[in-house]
């Protein structure tokens, strides 16, 4: 006889004593699902040929159903093993072809969720906030040397020529020179050098002005020749201005430039001794004044 199963409609083919007349519960070997099996009447009486089902009993149809599950497991286990491998990606299907743009992807997306969670450790955020205050101190102190030069070199005038290597000049005189010129001329015969000049205050308070002395260079900057005068005034303060001038007779010929500086014999109070200076060619009266002979 043969029986099918309610589930998946897979037929077996059983003796009529393997169910019995008060039928019995038999499971599918396919789809693993059971069921109340009743006995079925065969329309005709059996063939000779069926005498070969007479002896088996109900431990052949166990049997039979064993070794059909087992078939079917197979089956089952060799389609799941294809359809893993038909949905595995193509880079990953062997160690050896694995994409090295996919290990590079991976590594860098690790590295961004570590230093995320490193990012918010206390000790992380120590740091930052070391890094930001060590920022602003240096900040600070950068505008400090740059704007609190001229009180700085004050101090400590060995400063000055650090500053002056830097290209940042430090007046600490308060002090300065503005149109400055020297002019060779002839007075009654003889040659004349005629200096003239002007001091400008630069501090809000009053500054005392010191002798300026003019210093004659020669063509390799060496001093000639030099000599001071005292201004007429006595201090200036910022936007005040006086003028002063100065000659020499006979000056000497080799002369080519002229300087003028504060003397530094008695400096302000505080004050560095190294005063401003200002250079100038000299030129002669006929570069001038070309109407004069």
């Amino acid at each position: 006889m043969i029986i099918t199963c309610p589930h998946c409609q897979t037929k077996y083919q059983v003796t009529y004593e393997a169910i019995g007349s008060a039928g019995r519960k038999v499971q599918c070997a396919y789809c693993q699902r059971a069921w109340q099996q009743e006995p079925v009447v065969p329309e005709a009486p059996p063939a000779p040929a069926d005498e070969m089902f007479d002896a088996m009993a109900e431990d052949g149809l166990d049997e039979a159903l064993v070794t059909e599950e087992r078939a079917v497991a197979a089956e089952l286990a060799r389609r799941l093993a294809i359809e893993q491998e038909q949905a595995r990606p193509e880079t990953q299907k062997s160690a050896g072809e694995v994409d090295p743009a996919v290990i590079r992807k991976r590594q860098k997306a690790f590295l961004r969720r570590q230093s995320a969670l490193i990012a918010h450790l206390p000790l992380a955020r120590l740091r930052r906030a070391a890094r930001v205050a060590g920022v602003l101190i240096l900040c600070v102190l950068i505008g400090a040397l740059y704007f609190g030069r001229v009180q700085l070199v004050e101090r400590v005038p060995s400063l000055a020529g650090l500053y002056a290597g830097l290209g940042l000049g430090v007046n600490v005189v308060g002090l300065d020179f503005s149109n400055v010129t020297a002019q060779r001329a002839l007075r009654d015969g003889k040659e004349m050098l005629i200096v003239s000049a002007q001091i400008v205050g630069l501090t809000a308070d009053p500054v005392g002005v010191p002798p300026v002395v003019v210093t004659l260079l020669g063509p390799n900057g060496a001093a000639i020749y030099e000599w001071s005068v005292t201004p007429s005034v006595r201090d200036l303060m910022a936007g005040e201005r006086s003028s002063f001038d100065t000659q020499l007779a006979l000056p000497p010929g080799e002369a080519e430039r002229m300087r003028l500086s504060f003397a530094a014999a008695a400096p302000q109070p505080g004050r560095a001794a190294s005063p401003p200076s200002r250079s100038v060619p000299i030129s002669s009266a006929d570069q001038t004044n070309p109407e004069h002979p």
